[in-house]
C-alpha cells in the first residue's frame, strides 16, 4: 500500500529517487542527452520472494548509469535486475536500456525485457517513427529509438494480446495493451499495490487532471487506449511524463470530464478525461 497521505505529493529520499509506496520507486532520468527537463521518470519494484527487481521503461540517453546508480543508492544490487517492461520503444523510455544493461555482471543471467509485439521490430530495426503533434493540426515529428543493448546480455519477450499465459505473472503485473501512441504501446499493472505505469498511454496533463498529450501516432486509436486505461480499477496513477502524484484514485473517486473541452486544451491539443478530487 502507498504510504502517502491523501493529496501529499511523493517526495525524494534522495537525489532523484522518490520512494512511491512499498518497494515501488520513481527515479527521475533524463529525456534526452544532458537533458532531464521536461520530466522523465522510470520506476523499480522490487520483488521480495524470490527476490529481484523489475524496471519500469529507462530514459533517455544517458540514463543508464543514473538508473544503475539509483539501484545502489537504495541498497539493492544492479545485478538482481531480473527483468525491464518497456511502455514502448521511443527513445525517451529506451535511450537508457543499453547503458545499464551493459553496466551489469557478465554472469548476471540475461535480463527479459518485455516490450508489445508489435513494437519490438520497430525497436530492434531501430525504425524511425512518425508521431502527430495535436489531434487536427497533425504536425508530423520524426521520433527515433533508442539503442539496444547485446543481445546475448538480453532476452526479448513480445507482448500481444494473443499471449494465453501472462510472460510478467511471476512479477504480480498485468500488461495491458495500449496502441495509439505508438502501435505496440504497453501499459502495467501491479495488482497488489494498484499501481498503474502507464508510459504514455495515460498522461498528468494538469494539477489535478488526467488525460491524454497532443503527441501520438494514431489520435483516434490512443483515445480509445486511454478510456480504456481511464476506467480500469488501479489505485495510483504513474506516467513517465511531466510529473507524479501519490494520492488513491480508485474509480470510485476520479471526476470524469464531462461537456465541451476547454479553449486552452482544444488549443494545445490536450484530452482531458477525469480530475484526482479537490484538495
Amino acid at each position: 500500500m502507498n504510504n502517502l497521505s491523501k493529496h501529499q505529493l511523493p517526495k525524494e529520499i534522495s537525489k532523484g529517487i522518490i520512494k512511491l509506496g512499498n518497494d515501488i520507486y520513481a527515479i527521475k532520468a533524463k529525456i534526452f542527452a544532458h537533458i532531464f527537463v521536461p520530466g522523465v521518470y522510470v520506476f523499480l519494484l522490487v520483488r521480495r520472494d524470490p527476490f529481484g527487481l523489475l524496471l519500469f521503461d529507462t530514459g533517455g540517453l544517458g540514463s543508464g548509469p543514473i538508473i544503475y546508480n539509483a539501484i545502489k543508492e537504495l541498497g539493492f544490487s544492479p545485478n538482481d535486475l531480473r527483468g525491464v517492461a518497456i511502455s514502448h520503444w521511443h527513445s525517451d523510455h529506451t535511450g537508457g536500456l543499453r547503458g545499464l544493461i551493459k553496466r551489469l555482471s557478465p554472469s548476471s543471467p540475461p535480463v527479459k525485457i518485455y516490450v508489445g509485439e508489435r513494437d519490438l521490430p520497430l525497436m530492434l530495426n531501430r525504425m524511425p517513427h512518425k508521431l502527430f503533434f495535436h489531434p487536427i493540426l497533425h504536425i508530423p515529428i520524426i521520433h527515433p529509438p533508442g539503442r539496444t543493448p547485446p543481445l546475448e546480455y538480453v532476452r526479448f519477450v513480445p507482448l500481444s494480446p494473443d499471449n494465453k499465459e501472462n510472460p510478467l505473472a511471476e512479477w504480480g503485473v498485468e500488461f495491458i495493451p495500449t496502441p495509439g501512441h505508438t502501435p505496440g504501446h504497453t501499459s502495467y499493472l501491479h495488482t497488489a499495490s494498484g499501481a498503474l505505469f502507464s508510459g504514455c498511454g495515460l498522461n498528468l496533463i494538469g494539477k489535478h487532471t488526467v488525460g491524454l498529450h497532443p503527441m501520438q501516432g494514431d489520435h483516434k486509436l490512443a483515445l480509445e487506449s486511454a478510456q480504456k486505461l481511464a476506467g480500469l480499477d488501479f489505485k495510483y496513477h504513474y506516467p513517465v511524463h511531466w510529473g507524479l502524484k501519490g494520492e488513491e484514485i480508485p474509480i470510485e473517486k476520479r471526476i470524469p470530464v464531462k461537456g465541451p473541452v476547454s479553449w486552452l486544451y482544444r488549443f494545445f491539443g490536450f484530452y482531458p478525461l477525469f480530475r484526482y478530487p479537490e484538495e
